[in-house]
């Protein structure tokens, strides 16, 4: 059932579609069933030939190639798929003639029925989605889940499916970049660090773009804020909404870690054990509880998030207990993939940044053998090489900038390492240097774009790679 709203506001009207990826796709698809007009701009041929815009341009989607002046006759609204760059062609014709160019995410957001919690962050953003999903569902709420998540669905698909009470989406900073009317009753910021420089000027910006997140919460919403990122820590006089903290280590936060218990004000709310069997299973939850350092954990991290986010809304403990019970982790998020004669495998392929890098590696008590690499994004990986030296007792290389790793290795007088030439090289020489009790971490630090598709393509390489062993 289409929103009343949504219809209502953009029938009859002129759309542009800039890119016909994911969120495109179903914001076009809204949109001609609403009634509006639609013309898309895809430059990749491949997408026009697919199944999903074949469908689009049967119900009337109309292909524009060359932007011109008659457009404006039409006075179009124009929105851009998160993948289209502000530089690019088509965003710069708009711009130059005075037309803005318009978010989906942002722009569908407008004519949403229920709250909106949106979560932002370098890391971990998925995972805190879903989290925060689960428990709401326990709480007997309808809930949407999407935005930028992968895999997901784009917010536009919310048009099609009726009233919800909660729409909980992850929200890229791609995203923000262009948010003109995002308003979230509950914003989450859960951390920053150098991600994506090769798509914004610089680290400022980018940062800029993370904190347009609460540019627009009135007074009486929720900001939920990582206190353990000074990053997030030095922009907080940019948050008017009521703030609440979240911490691993600082128990003078409004949600944070105590004696293997997740706490709020004080309080206890959830085992982090019942947590934690999500990623091994029942049967095999010692490993993770003999393995982890809780206090490094990335998922704990989140899970903190998502209890304050829930007691922001006055969830009950005991739903938000169940939540946390029912909730199952995303793939390629330190998903761990089998035990081969004692050596734990653990595939954490959505790792496409160093700081990434430098959590996963911190998370575990003791030195692994690390497998890491892949293209990089102009961010200093200095540090991430440097913890590698620390925290690995091997390390395996693969991807485009393996032998750049492999030197700054070198300069600091780690031997420990080699190059693979494939992902079944790199599982094979991960293994021969790995013990019964160790772990192998595939933990890259960089994005998956060299050698695959994307980074789930990544991941389901090293678990075949994985599962192939002897």
């Amino acid at each position: 059932m289409m929103l009343d709203s949504f219809k209502n506001s953009v029938q009859g009207r002129m759309f542009v579609i800039l890119g016909l990826g994911r969120a495109g796709r179903a914001l076009s698809q809204a949109l001609l069933k609403a009634g509006a007009k639609v013309i898309a701009y895809e430059e990749n041929e491949q997408v026009w030939n697919g199944f999903a815009v074949r469908a689009l341009l049967n119900i009337g989607l109309r292909r524009i190639r060359k932007f011109n002046e008659r457009l404006f006759n039409f006075e179009p609204v124009v929105i851009a798929s998160p993948g289209i760059a502000p530089e690019h062609p088509a965003v710069l014709f708009f711009a130059e003639n005075g037309i803005p160019v318009y978010d989906e995410l942002d722009f569908t957001s407008r004519f949403l029925t229920g709250e909106l919690i949106a979560v932002t962050g370098t890391n971990g953003k998925s995972t805190t989605v879903t989290m925060i999903a689960e428990i709401l569902r326990q709480a007997g709420s309808k809930v949407f889940v999407g935005g930028n998540l992968a895999p997901g669905q784009p917010l536009a698909r919310a048009l099609n499916i009726g009233k919800r009470d909660f729409y909980v989406v992850e929200v890229s900073s791609f995203q923000l970049s262009r948010s003109q009317w995002l308003a979230p009753k509950v914003a989450v910021l859960l951390n920053i660090s150098g991600d994506h420089l090769d798509r914004h000027r610089s680290f400022a910006e980018y940062v800029r773009c993370k904190f347009r997140l609460f540019a627009r919460q009135q007074p009486d919403d929720w900001a939920v804020l990582n206190s353990d990122d000074p990053m997030v820590q030095n922009q907080l006089s940019k948050v008017r909404a009521q703030k609440l903290f979240f911490s691993l280590i600082k128990k003078e936060a409004d949600g944070y870690l105590n004696h293997g218990w997740f706490y709020f004000k004080g309080k206890p709310v959830a085992r982090v054990a019942t947590l934690l069997e999500q990623f091994t299973g029942r049967e095999y939850s010692g490993i993770t509880s003999r393995l982890f350092n809780l206090e490094r954990l990335p998922v704990v991290e989140n899970a903190i998030a998502a209890v304050v986010v829930a007691k922001a809304l006055q969830v009950p403990v005991p739903v938000i207990s169940e939540g946390l019970k029912r909730w199952r982790p995303l793939p390629h998020r330190l998903e761990f993939v089998r035990t081969v004669k004692g050596v734990h495998f653990f595939n954490n392929s959505m790792c496409t940044n160093p700081q990434a890098g430098i959590k996963s590696l911190l998370a575990w008590r003791k030195k692994v053998v690390l497998i890491a690499g892949g293209k990089e994004k102009n961010v200093d990986a200095g540090e991430y090489i440097r913890v590698m030296k620390e925290r690995a007792k091997w390390v395996v290389l693969l991807g485009e900038n393996s032998r750049r790793i492999a030197e700054g290795l070198s300069r600091l007088g780690f031997k420990n390492h080699e190059i693979a030439r494939t992902m079944r090289d790199a599982v094979v020489r991960a293994y021969r240097y790995a013990k019964p009790g160790d772990v192998v971490l595939f933990a890259p630090g960089f994005a998956s774009f060299d050698l695959f598709k994307n980074f789930q393509t990544r991941g389901r390489a090293f678990k075949d790679a994985v599962w192939q062993l002897q």
